[in-house]
């Protein structure tokens, strides 16, 4: 599925994956090819536990944008780790914090990072800016 992403197939715009309920595997929860960065953000920050307690999320998301002078149209594959730390169980932040970098290594062509401890910090902008180096048309 994140070859299908990378390489613009199906209209992939994210995967947002999880850790599986018996906590052995890190599993596909969510595709989506809605071009809305808005959508996207709303479904990481709407995952719940069983608890009713914030759920930690990984994600790729295929951030597009126009570099300014007319330089044409870019795209990154960014990484996201979503950790709402006021929000979240202490077992799950460990077991998502201790995860990711095994899900971040099996994926190969990913271009930026981001780590997000609250919902503040899942911004388009902020993420537009470092896919950009801070050289996007808005």
């Amino acid at each position: 599925m994140f070859n299908e992403l990378k390489l613009g197939r199906n209209g992939l715009k994210y995967i947002i994956y999880k850790i599986s309920d018996d906590l052995k595997e890190i599993i596909v929860d969510e595709t989506g090819t809605e071009d809305d960065y808005n959508t996207f953000r709303e479904k990481l920050l709407e995952k719940k536990e069983k608890t009713g307690k914030s759920r930690p999320s990984y994600a790729i998301y295929d951030i597009g944008f126009e570099l300014e002078g007319g330089e044409g149209k870019r795209n990154k594959i960014c990484f996201i780790t979503y950790i709402d730390q006021d929000n979240t169980g202490v077992k799950s932040r460990m077991t998502y914090a201790s995860s990711r970098e095994t899900l971040k290594n099996a994926l190969n062509g990913i271009a930026m990072n981001w780590q997000a401890n609250d919902p503040g910090e899942l911004e388009w902008a902020d993420l537009l800016k470092e896919a950009s180096k801070g050289r996007a048309t808005a």
